[in-house]
């Protein structure tokens, strides 16, 4: 999956926030999601298939919508 399609992936998940048209609380959301998983790879703490560079991307592309 593509950092672009996982951006938007995250950001979609949050069906409430969505249905309620407030996509920037869903953006934020998804946003905070990600910091999480960066600051977990930074740390070391668990593992993930992705690399931080890939979530970083994520990150960006999710700050685009």
């Amino acid at each position: 999956m593509t950092p672009k399609e996982k951006a938007k992936e995250l950001f979609l998940k949050d069906h409430n926030l969505w249905i309620f048209g407030n996509s920037n609380m869903a953006k934020q959301s998804a946003l905070i999601a990600v910091d999480d998983i960066i600051n977990c790879t930074k740390n070391g703490l668990g593992t993930t298939k992705y690399s931080k560079e890939y979530w970083q991307e994520v990150k960006q592309e999710i700050e685009k919508l």
